[in-house]
């Protein structure tokens, strides 16, 4: 039946020709195609060049629909009857000139649409294919336009010599599915709906061995549901440095294999494994939606601390790691005094990879830091401790087996376990230059410099007297010291003097600085307590 209707509309045609309309001049063609928003050259549809002292309206200049295939010609309309103008141009273009005399019937200008369709299934035949309840028929070159498929292969196997009849294929699938493949099979682009919709294409793509339509949605937006919403997230958001791999281009990876292979692990199966789309039910999608925003370049603007630390979770949890550095809390500064650009940043913030020492031949080198992924050159390191992860001590400076009396040198005692003994020993494992600090008890232990050190302690501001060694001295008039006493396990000083030697870092810059291959802490500016009274002080009541 179909190929009685692809009949009827080759003769329709050429009856209709019989009363000899006048044949549109070579001008023509240029304004048909610019209302249809094409600019054709002389390889449009395949054809050979056309003449313009050679269109003619005689029959036998003109090529009948049904030898379409041996002129390369593809069909504009199959089973239905064509419009008067789509008709006329039909016939015009059936006029074929050989090579040897071709000639330009107009110049056009511009880009050429690529429609040429391989020669895989007779173009101008109609192929019947019933997806669950629906019948659906399609032409040879649709079939044809992304193929090899599991269509072409089926109707290329039952081809008979006569070329008279194909059995009608049927697929238990949707057919709703099934209409958008249509249209991406007569040339439209498809777009997914939402998640569902994707995944639910992409699998019948692979089903049907559609080769451009699974590479196309393979490249596509990607389509995740995020708490209760839906998002579309364009690839070119992903691709800045240091976004990409990440959550959703590795998850899709895993997940959609390659454009070649879906779904791994399946391959054998009668039909694609029912596969619910990529969704994060746990995270919510306020805070993913504000991400975006800021990946398409968009200020965000913080209600809080606790808001941008929330944000910054998320960074870490989709792999956003150049967004997560654009939006950490950082102050970029220049010192008037020693004409040196500095960056301060939250320890935990901090990026080992982003570290460096300077190139100098002195005999204290600086630690140098610029952000990963966002900054182009390295400036001072100063970075901010957190409560209660740094407890200072005072030791006795020993000289022989004997200590110096007054004298004690200052080091500082990472908690275990916390982020900044993690952090800091990376650091040190970055740095060959930098000795490792740990003693055998796992206790990270680094020396403290308190030159130039803006230092309050329980609440009162303390000038501390450093000698150029870094040496501070207990005895001198500067902290009246009373009574000392050295507790010789672990050399730690207890003091009566008004300088407390026990300190608990409640906040603090430090900046560091290399010596003699040992890291060296050197204290900016020190918020610390020294007694009960003080942390019960500051304690708060319950809201």
């Amino acid at each position: 039946m179909a190929d009685q209707s692809v009949h009827r509309a080759g003769r329709q045609s050429s009856a209709e020709s019989s009363t000899e309309p006048q044949q549109p001049s070579p001008n023509d063609y240029g304004d048909i195609f610019a209302d249809l928003g094409l600019i054709p050259d002389d390889s449009f549809l395949g054809l050979p060049s056309i003449a313009s002292n050679t269109m003619s309206s005689s029959k036998s200049d003109r090529v009948p629909l049904a030898s379409a295939q041996a002129t390369s010609i593809s069909p504009i309309a199959t089973g239905a009857v064509a419009s008067p103008a789509t008709r006329s141009m039909t016939t015009a273009l059936g006029t074929v000139v050989p090579p040897a005399t071709t000639s330009h019937a107009a110049n056009f200008n511009g880009p050429m649409l690529n429609v040429n369709i391989p020669q895989i299934l007779p173009h101008e035949k109609v192929f019947s294919i019933q997806v669950g309840d629906t019948l659906f028929r399609l032409s040879g070159a649709s079939l044809s336009s992304d193929a090899p498929s599991y269509f072409t292969q089926f109707f290329k196997s039952q081809r008979h010599s006569n070329f008279e009849e194909y059995p009608v294929l049927y697929i238990d699938r949707s057919p709703e599915v099934f209409r958008d493949i249509v249209r991406h099979l007569q040339g439209y682009y498809v777009v997914p709906k939402d998640a569902y919709h994707f995944v639910y294409l992409y699998a019948d793509a692979h089903y049907y061995l559609l080769p451009k339509l699974a590479k196309l949605l393979f490249n596509s937006e990607i389509f995740v549901r995020i708490g209760s919403c839906q998002f579309t997230i364009p690839r070119e958001l992903l691709t800045k440095p240091g976004d990409s791999p990440n959550f959703f281009t590795l998850g899709f990876s895993s997940f959609l294999a390659s454009p070649q292979e879906v779904f791994p692990g399946t391959r054998g199966l009668i039909r694609p494994p029912a596969v619910a789309p990529p969704s994060v039910p746990a995270h919510s999608n306020d805070l993913f939606a504000q991400l975006l925003q800021a990946l398409k370049g968009t200020p965000i603007k913080f209600e809080s601390p606790e808001h941008r630390d929330a944000l910054l979770r998320e960074c870490r949890y989709y792999h956003f790691r150049g967004l997560e550095q654009r939006l950490i809390p950082f102050a970029i500064s220049k010192s008037l005094l020693t004409g040196r650009e500095e960056i301060s940043i939250r320890l935990k913030d901090f990026k080992p990879q982003g570290a460096s020492i300077e190139n100098s031949d002195t005999e204290r080198r600086i630690m140098e830091y610029k952000r990963p992924f966002v900054d182009d050159e390295a400036r001072e390191l100063v970075i901010q401790v957190e409560k209660n992860e740094f407890i200072l001590h005072a030791h006795d400076v020993i000289a022989g087996n004997e200590s110096i009396r007054g004298k004690c040198r200052w080091v500082a005692d990472i908690i275990k376990g916390s982020s900044a003994a993690e952090k800091l020993r990376a650091l040190m494992q970055k740095m060959s230059e930098v000795a490792d600090e740990t003693d055998d008890n796992g206790q990270l232990r680094l020396r403290v410099d308190l030159r130039d050190a803006a230092v309050n302690v329980n609440g009162s501001e303390i000038d501390i007297q450093v000698s150029d060694d870094g040496f501070v001295d207990f005895f001198s008039d500067e902290y009246s010291a009373k009574k000392r006493r050295r507790i010789d396990a672990g050399d730690l000083v207890h003091s009566e003097a008004t300088f407390p030697t026990n300190l608990s870092v409640q906040n603090g810059q430090f900046k560091l600085y290399v010596l003699k291959e040992r890291l060296v802490l050197h204290v900016v500016c020190l918020d610390a307590i020294s007694t009960v009274k003080e942390v019960n002080r500051r304690r708060a009541y319950l809201v």
